[in-house]
């Protein structure tokens, strides 16, 4: 991961768990280390409050005031244990409460992507080393997109939980932001549209060069659930692929199964952020088209 340069790392989705998570204990601030244990994969928030500080000491994102930021995830782990009746399945449930100081938060507005929804899970969890002292939480929410916290200071408490409260937290009212099918449907996707529609631009280039197995289709729209690469990275308005796929000579003109381009759902969904991306697209090749007159 290049500790201590810049530059993201999910603990989660890379091999060598232990030697990274080693490093990071040793070299990291001690509430970054037990930010960066923490296991993301199917978390749910019981509570967030943002209160606005009127500071303009920013960490690290435009010049966008900062923030306190209150969050309580509870975190589910299994462990399996071995026991003279056969394997047996157990899941630990423990509360996690964070208070970020000096934060700036992407999107500004966690509104639309109503966090704390019972259909709402946090499926990925990334550390990245933005600047000197400021670091980024980026939180990969399903259904409804991505959440970054840039932040300089953090505090974390942890605490056992009974199963109920984890419980209580599936039963709250679900976000109601559903898909071309039912949520979910991003992890049984081929692995560009996946990466694509996680805002993962390096799966997303490791898919497309086919490291590893054979290299996918740019446009290549996916069989099962009809969408392409550009079409998946624009739905969740995730910038970051949206620009990748643009550049690598993603077809704007492609259309998923109900006939929609990228513009289309850009339109439809309110995606700003690609909605940008896919503008500034349309004009440089308009303007490539005059110079070439």
């Amino acid at each position: 991961m290049g500790w201590p340069q810049v530059g993201y790392v999910s603990l989660e989705d890379v091999d060598g768990y232990a030697e990274y998570l080693s490093r990071l204990v040793s070299d990291a601030p001690p509430s970054v280390a037990a930010l960066a244990s923490v296991t993301w994969r199917e978390a749910r928030i019981a509570a967030w409050r943002v209160e606005e500080t009127g500071s303009h000491d920013t960490a690290g994102v435009d010049d966008q005031p900062t923030r306190s930021v209150l969050a309580t995830v509870v975190v589910r782990n299994d462990e399996v244990l071995d026991t003279p009746d056969g394997l047996w399945r157990r899941w630990n449930h423990a509360e996690v409460t964070l208070r970020f100081t000096r934060a700036v938060l992407d999107p500004p507005d966690t509104a639309p992507l109503d966090v704390l929804a019972g259909d709402v899970t946090i499926s990925r969890g990334e550390i990245a080393h933005v600047d000197a002292d400021v670091w980024e939480l980026r939180l990969l929410l399903s259904p409804t997109g991505e959440l970054a916290v840039h932040f300089r200071d953090v505090t974390i408490e942890v605490r056992p939980v009974d199963e109920d409260d984890w419980v209580r937290l599936e039963q709250r009212a679900p976000h109601g932001w559903h898909g071309p099918v039912p949520d979910g449907w991003v992890e049984w996707a081929t692995p560009a549209v996946r990466a694509a529609a996680h805002g993962d631009v390096g799966g997303l280039s490791l898919a497309l060069d086919g490291i590893g197995t054979d290299p996918a289709g740019i446009d290549e729209v996916d069989p099962r659930w009809g969408f392409a690469p550009l079409h998946a990275a624009v739905w969740f308005d995730n910038r970051g692929t949206t620009e990748a796929l643009l550049e690598r000579g993603a077809d704007v003109r492609v259309e998923d199964a109900e006939g929609r381009t990228a513009m289309d759902i850009a339109d439809e969904r309110g995606s700003r952020r690609a909605e940008e991306i896919l503008l500034a697209w349309f004009d440089r090749s308009a303007h490539d088209a005059d110079q070439g007159n």
